[in-house]
């Protein structure tokens, strides 16, 4: 048997969303992540730039000629240095635009790091935690107007496959869904401000903790169960010492889960209270869609069905509403098709059961050479239902999959 030669692999060649050239492995010879593999998170990208890592010899060889074959094309064919530059060689001869994309999951990314800091430094920093909370927030409404897809998307992806920075994630998509129902209910711009505020901060108290309890697998304790059992009113006093004189943002994240207001018609609910509601089940929504340590994310069909209805047992008006906004199967989700096909919800379409999606696997099982849109208002191309997130082995793309709207 031949036994592979190994030589030390330098931390730049590791990067978040760029596919692996070739296996790397530890010292030993233990296969970390195989060629082709992406890396989606920073925490896992600081993990491996800690340790000794190798890749094989020969295939670092192979890739190396490789590469230096195609530099040495674009140098014959007096190509700019801009197209050798090695972060953007591959990128921007297959896609101009390519580039563009990139920036804009670059920027998001940078901004959930700014959101969780804020949020996870709250409770021992009183100052300049709350206006680095606002600045995500109009940074998200930034990236939105260059893709008004990409936010939701970007959010529910992450929900699904990891358990990281959860609460600041979990806020952050609850704020933009809480925003888009809103809208769906006419209720007034100043109402909707106050809502995606309360949404961001409902849990600010908590915020280190909720990021535990996502990867823990035990039970919770007397102390953990106690201090989120009084976490609303705990956000609320964070934020009003922080200067928030907002009522309506302060009362809403006080009230959150006060299921008493599920007991009431919303029209008698004061306005402040509405916003508590609808908070109150866009949280439960997003947080049976997310991934937890202990449980597989729950289908959005059943994650409706638990988090959105009245005492009727019937959708009530914030549930129809929210089904609405996102559709029956929300951006980032993965469903089957009628003809085999298996794809990711890149957007909502013109009916609630016909989103836009992005076949990612064929009818054979196999997965695509790349994804392609298709229009689920045919019927043989109809959705059929969801995919668990964990039954989709085809490795996600963002940029390339925005690219497709």
């Amino acid at each position: 048997m031949t036994t592979m030669a190994h030589i030390p692999l330098s931390p730049e060649h590791l990067r978040l969303r760029d596919p692996l050239p070739f296996g790397v492995y530890d010292g030993n010879g233990m296969l970390l992540l195989p060629a082709r593999a992406v890396i989606q998170d920073d925490a896992k990208l600081a993990l491996l730039q800690s340790k000794r890592l190798f890749v094989d010899e020969d295939e670092s060889y192979r890739w190396r000629s490789s590469f230096k074959s195609t530099v040495g094309s674009l140098i014959r064919s007096n190509a700019s240095l801009q197209h050798i530059a090695i972060g953007n060689l591959r990128r921007e001869r297959a896609d101009p635009a390519q580039t563009r994309r990139d920036s804009l999951t670059d920027s998001w990314h940078q901004l959930m790091q700014q959101l969780s800091g804020a949020l996870r430094s709250a409770t021992a920093q009183p100052v300049g935690w709350l206006e680095q909370v606002q600045q995500a927030r109009e940074q998200a409404r930034a990236v939105a107007e260059r893709c008004a897809h990409a936010p939701i998307f970007l959010l529910v992806q992450h929900a699904l496959h990891s358990e990281e920075q959860y609460s600041s994630q979990h806020a952050m998509l609850c704020a933009l869904v809480c925003e888009r129902v809103a809208q769906v209910l006419g209720w007034p711009a100043e109402e909707v401000d106050s809502l995606v505020m309360a949404a961001l901060t409902m849990n600010v108290a908590t915020t280190v903790l909720q990021d535990n309890l996502a990867k823990q697998r035990l039970p919770l304790t007397p102390d953990q169960r106690e201090r989120i059992a009084g976490h609303g009113l705990q956000s609320s006093t964070l934020l009003a010492a922080a200067g928030v004189q907002d009522a309506r943002w302060l009362k809403a994240v006080r009230l959150h889960h006060d299921r008493s207001l599920l007991e009431r018609p919303l029209a008698a609910l004061d306005a402040a209270s509405r916003l508590a509601r609808l908070l109150g089940t866009v949280d439960r929504y997003t947080a049976k869609i997310s991934r937890r340590s202990n449980r597989a994310p729950m289908s959005p069909l059943a994650a409706a069905r638990s988090a959105c209805v009245g005492a009727d047992g019937q959708p009530d008006e914030l549930g129809s509403a929210l089904v609405k906004a996102l559709g029956m199967y929300p951006p980032g989700c993965y469903v089957q098709l009628a003809n085999g096909e298996v794809g990711v919800v890149l957007a909502r379409g013109a009916r609630a059961n016909e989103p836009q999606v992005a076949a990612l696997v064929g009818s054979s099982g196999m997965a695509l050479s790349a994804p392609v849109l298709r229009d689920t208002a045919q019927a043989a191309r109809a959705v059929t239902g969801a995919v668990a997130p964990d039954a989709v082995k085809v490795r996600t793309q963002p940029e390339q999959l925005l690219a497709l709207l």
